[in-house]
């Protein structure tokens, strides 16, 4: 399984429902389940993992269980051996690698001393916005963009709105910074270079702490990676190979939840690099007939 466990509001309910659906779906009952892995977001402390021990331990199911952070489901859904790095750049921002041992390690992901995501993108954009105004420097492109997404007359109004809680500014005003950048506004560009290459070196230094060496792959995920060219992944690339110039870069297109599957496989012995590939494709069609249906 993948998904958010940031809070209790995801109840031992939802995930035997959602259990019970797989099995369903897949015809077996569930003492045929030889080991689950739940890879889930929220999952980043030992208390978190202390938390949900007995959550999953009801979970009717047999077999062997484990409970992680999803970003090893998307580090595990995009390498076909295992071994590598994935940077999370959406919403927020992690990276974590594993080794050829499968030793782990991981960012904190709390968004400070390390690349945040769109979070990032925004908040960098915004101190542009202010600061600009605050020195008399003339507007750019990107403050523009701002206040009309906001829907703010001017950087004043923006900021007395925010700061009295009538404006909420979220994420999703990454957008009008990377549609800045590739419209050749230079402070957007910068913006887009200097997050780019936090979350490089953030990937590089995981990279380095597990003792990665050589070629391996590195898992881009998330919708500012997607949608980040040029400015931004380029500047993610040029840092992770400044410290690794062997490294292999790829975004992620299959579910992340795929990973979770081939965590769950070896836990119990299975050799997965030759299911990697049929388990990705599957995973899309099942996809693309669940988006086309809908």
């Amino acid at each position: 399984l993948q998904g958010d466990w940031s809070s209790d509001v995801c109840s031992s309910d939802l995930l035997h429902g959602l259990i019970e659906t797989a099995l369903r779906d897949a015809g077996v009952g569930p003492q045929a389940v030889a080991a689950t892995a739940y890879c889930l977001a929220g999952v980043d402390w030992p208390s978190d993992l202390d938390r949900l021990a007995g959550v999953v331990a009801q979970i009717p199911v047999s077999g062997l269980r484990t409970v992680d952070n999803d970003s090893f489901a998307a580090l595990r859904a995009g390498t076909e051996s295992g071994v590598g790095c994935v940077s999370i750049a959406g919403t927020g921002g992690v990276a974590a690698a594993r080794n050829e041992r499968r030793e782990v390690v991981r960012t904190m992901g709390i968004g400070v001393g390390e690349g945040s995501g769109a979070h990032g993108l925004v908040g960098a954009a915004l101190a542009a916005t202010a600061r600009a105004h605050n020195r008399g420097e003339a507007p750019t492109m990107l403050t523009d963009a701002i206040l009309q997404a906001t829907d703010c007359a001017s950087v004043p109004m923006l900021f007395e709105r925010i700061s009295r809680g009538a404006t909420r500014v979220s994420s999703g005003l990454s957008v009008q910074v990377l549609d800045a950048a590739r419209c050749g506004d230079s402070v957007a560009i910068e913006i887009c270079r200097s997050c780019g290459a936090e979350h490089g070196r953030d990937t590089a230094g995981v990279a380095g702490r597990v003792g990665l060496r050589g070629a391996f792959d590195v898992v881009l995920a998330g919708g500012v990676h997607v949608h980040g060219a040029p400015y931004f992944r380029d500047a993610f690339e040029s840092a992770v190979a400044a410290e690794f110039p062997e490294a292999r870069f790829t975004v992620l297109t299959v579910p992340p939840v795929i990973g979770a599957a081939m965590l769950a496989l070896e836990a119990v012995g299975v050799a997965t690099a030759p299911l990697h590939a049929g388990l990705c494709a599957a995973a899309t069609s099942a996809r693309a007939r669940e988006t086309s249906s809908s």
